[in-house]
C-alpha cells in the first residue's frame, strides 16, 4: 500500500501531465491549419507513462474501475457532482478530491482483505 501523500502526489502529477497535453493540443488548434491537425497529437510530444501508472495504482488498491472512472470520466474529480458515485446500497460516496478517493480506496481495500482472511 502507498501512503495518502504519495497517492495524491502521483495523482497531481498525472493531472498536470494531462492538463499540459490539453494545452498543447489547444495551441495546435489555434496556430496550425486544420488540414495539418489530422497529423498532430499533443500526446506524441509529451513523454509519459500514464497507462502504466494507472494500472499500478489499480493493482495496489485491487480496484479496476474506480480510479479510471475518477481520472477520465470525472476529469480528476473536477466533474464530480454530489450523488454521482454510490456504493452497492445506493449510499453516496464523496470522491471529489484525490484525498477522498484515497480514503475510499483504502477503506475498500481493507474490507476486501478482511473478507479474504475471514474465509
Amino acid at each position: 500500500m502507498i501512503s495518502k501523500e504519495q497517492f495524491i502526489k502521483i495523482i497531481n502529477r498525472l493531472r498536470n501531465y494531462n492538463d499540459l497535453q490539453d494545452k498543447i493540443q489547444d495551441l495546435f488548434r489555434e496556430n496550425i491549419d486544420n488540414q495539418e491537425m489530422d497529423f498532430m497529437n499533443a500526446g506524441s510530444i509529451c513523454v509519459g507513462h500514464e497507462t502504466i501508472v494507472v494500472q499500478l495504482l489499480e493493482n495496489i488498491f485491487n480496484d479496476t474501475e474506480t480510479i479510471s472512472y475518477w481520472l477520465y470520466e470525472l476529469d480528476y474529480g473536477r466533474k464530480y457532482e454530489k450523488g454521482c458515485f454510490t456504493d452497492e446500497n445506493g449510499k453516496e460516496i464523496d470522491i471529489s478530491t484525490a484525498s477522498y478517493l484515497y480514503n475510499y480506496l483504502f477503506t475498500q481495500n481493507l474490507e476486501k482483505e478482511r473478507e479474504n482472511t475471514d474465509e
